[in-house]
């Protein structure tokens, strides 16, 4: 099974639980949207991952599911966030997915995060913040 995991990143937080995802699911591509578009329908599966700014994921997600709904409702699909306010992980969920991309989902989490300010500087732990955890328990999950 072919899985893409297709993410945005501000501050790197979705990035490093993209490559956590990956070592879990070995049959993965990792991808940033921003630098690459890759063809989705190679894929079987795809985790589409988007930190949260302002109560909204990233715009480049955000047009990635309006471009690809009707595709994305055929493929195994899974969503994270990376948000530091895990008491509005539901709200966010709710206000950033539509209802039927929800529905279909295998997997739906928050991965937890850090404020842009607060991003960990190069040379340190590059995980603060990120729920490990949450990540491990998603990819058995989505398998």
């Amino acid at each position: 099974m072919a899985v893409l995991i297709l993410y945005a990143t501000k501050s790197g937080a979705t990035e490093q639980c993209a490559k956590v995802l990956s070592e879990e699911l070995p049959q993965s591509k990792i991808c940033n949207i921003e630098l690459e578009k890759p063809n989705i329908e190679a894929f079987d599966s795809i985790i589409l991952g988007a930190g949260v700014r302002d109560e909204k994921i990233y715009k480049a997600i955000r047009d990635f599911i309006k471009k690809n709904k009707d595709e994305l409702l055929t493929k195994k699909m899974g969503y994270y966030i990376c948000n530091e306010k895990p008491k509005k992980t539901e709200e966010l969920i709710e206000k950033n997915f539509p209802d039927d991309l929800k529905e279909a989902a295998i997997c739906i989490e928050s991965f937890g995060g850090y404020k842009a300010y607060k991003a960990p500087k190069e040379g340190t732990d590059q995980l603060k913040g990120i729920l490990v955890d949450k990540i491990r328990e998603f990819s058995q999950n989505f398998k």
